[in-house]
């Protein structure tokens, strides 16, 4: 498998690579988006899976045990035949990880995206992979800088020994697995040089982006991934202003409107269609007009099936082991978009104990010219 390493947090081993293998600037669209020549048009049916895999990430149900976790992604790979993994909040690059901010992780621990390489890896096929580290910011828009606070959210506590100033990469947390949080592609096939997009981010928190390869053998699709704002980080002086409906804008751009792109991620937002999604009813509106979702499938319909959950501890009235009760929350956050409609789309509910999200794995046509 080749691995293919992005961002700021690859600085010290690949700022040169990244200029020389082609990594595009923000704001350089075209070049990128532009397919691979082919000889008339070459139509393919595709099977992608997104996934928040929660990689030690908050709340997270699988911290000690990320080689069951990377199991279960590469068991989904084989048995829904997938072409394309999109992953959110999966660690990655444990040797990026200042081992002097966790004193109590293992030295010698692998990686959730290791371990992830290693089950694809043993699937047999040519799997690929490109992973881009999240970052916070350093400066605010005014160009000061930013102390890093604690989160008000869940899903970014505090951890105990993170005193990490606000350059640092968005570090994982479980006290067994090092390296830092990020966004990841696995293709089956090879890709050319994967691009990095900024997404505009809060001034505080972290920095987040877009991350896009295309593949080179078979039909060259087109796959992009994204993780947005979550909603008690999507904050702001001025009045009004919502990062997340500035990220899905800039979201629309890199995506383009080609019948040869998939894209998706954990979105963050509530569908147009759902009756509880208050003022965020809107934010998505402008991926549903141009694009098919997923759960659409052939109708007109702006709401799937909920993509998240959430678990409590019950106690034995005997007084033995907690036991984990599992419940299925209302927000659909998690989405594969593609200018066609999708053939199938399965919310897949069998993995609950990995995250606090559901896998969306979906079939779709694609064309190039």
């Amino acid at each position: 498998m080749k691995r293919h390493q992005l961002g700021a947090a690859a600085a010290v081993v690949a700022v040169a690579a990244l200029a020389y293998i082609g990594v595009i600037r923000p704001g350089s669209d075209s070049a990128e988006r532009s397919p691979q020549p082919t000889v008339g048009a070459t139509t393919a049916t595709v099977r992608v899976m997104t996934w928040n895999i929660c990689g030690e990430a908050g709340d997270c149900y699988a911290q000690t045990n990320p080689a069951g976790q990377a199991k279960a992604v590469a068991d989904l790979a084989r048995t829904k035949s997938l072409d394309a993994v999109f992953l959110q909040e999966i660690c990655g690059e444990e040797y990026k990880n200042d081992k002097s901010y966790d004193a109590n992780k293992s030295e010698d621990a692998d990686s959730l995206l290791t371990h992830v390489e290693e089950q694809l890896d043993a699937l047999g096929a040519d799997w690929n992979l490109a992973f881009l580290p999240y970052d916070r910011l350093a400066q605010d828009r005014w160009g000061a800088s930013i102390t890093v606070k604690p989160s008000v959210t869940r899903e970014y506590p505090v951890r105990k020994h993170n005193n990490a100033p606000a350059t640092s990469n968005f570090r994982c947390r479980g006290s067994l697995i090092p390296g830092v949080q990020g966004m990841a592609i696995a293709v089956k096939g090879t890709f050319g040089d994967p691009y990095e997009y900024e997404l505009p981010s809060p001034q505080a928190g972290i920095s987040l982006k877009a991350l896009c390869v295309r593949r080179t053998s078979h039909t060259p699709v087109r796959f992009c991934t994204t993780h947005l704002t979550p909603p008690g980080e999507d904050l702001d002086a001025r009045a009004g202003f919502s990062y997340r409906v500035a990220q899905i804008q800039r979201l629309t751009e890199i995506t383009g409107t080609g019948t040869d792109t998939v894209f998706g991620g954990d979105l963050n937002n509530r569908p147009p269609g759902d009756s509880a999604a208050g003022s965020e009813a809107s934010n998505l509106v402008p991926l549903y007009t141009t694009y098919r979702e997923c759960q659409q499938l052939g109708t007109t319909a702006r709401k799937g099936s909920p993509t998240k959950w959430s678990r409590s501890a019950q106690a034995d009235p005997a007084g033995g082991p907690l036991t984990w009760v599992y419940k299925r929350e209302s927000q659909q956050y998690d989405y594969l978009f593609a200018k066609n409609s999708f053939a199938s789309c399965e919310v897949v509910t069998s993995t609950q104990e990995w995250s606090d999200h559901l896998p969306v794995v979906g079939t779709v046509s694609v064309t190039t010219s």
